[in-house]
């Protein structure tokens, strides 16, 4: 049923139905790649959890950073980050900087105190939406 739902839904779902009242510690945005920016985009810069998604590619990266989710998903960007096996599609992340058809979900959590959700959150995240390019940590 993820097709009928935007990307941020389908995930905001997910984490409900996984994390059920710890779910609470995340705030999720998204935002057109071609649109990064202004007050809303600022609350991204925090600890969290942030998945790319595009419309021909779905999900593509999912990745953490314990102190500043959007800027690590830019460094994707400017480093090109590729998959090390063959990919279900081959994705240029450096294409994907001011693509409309691409999104960044970010979830941010909420406090210092629930930093370990992070890593249990990006884990759950990789093996259910299966992103074209995997994280080499988490296999």
């Amino acid at each position: 049923m993820e097709d009928a739902l935007a990307p941020e839904v389908h995930i905001k779902n997910l984490v409900d139905q996984e994390f059920v009242d710890k779910a609470r510690h995340f705030e999720i945005r998204a935002f057109s790649m071609d649109a990064l920016g202004g007050d809303e985009f600022e609350k991204t810069k925090t600890a969290g959890v942030y998945v790319f998604w595009h419309e021909q590619h779905r999900y593509i990266k999912v990745g953490k950073s314990q102190s500043n989710a959007s800027k690590r998903a830019g460094e994707h960007l400017r480093d090109n980050t590729q998959s090390k096996h063959l990919a279900r599609a081959q994705v240029q992340m450096r294409d994907l900087q001011n693509d409309p058809q691409c999104r960044l979900i970010v979830l941010n959590v909420d406090s210092k105190d629930n930093m370990h959700w992070i890593l249990a959150l990006e884990y759950f995240l990789e093996h259910q939406l299966n992103p074209c390019i995997s994280s080499v940590r988490n296999g």
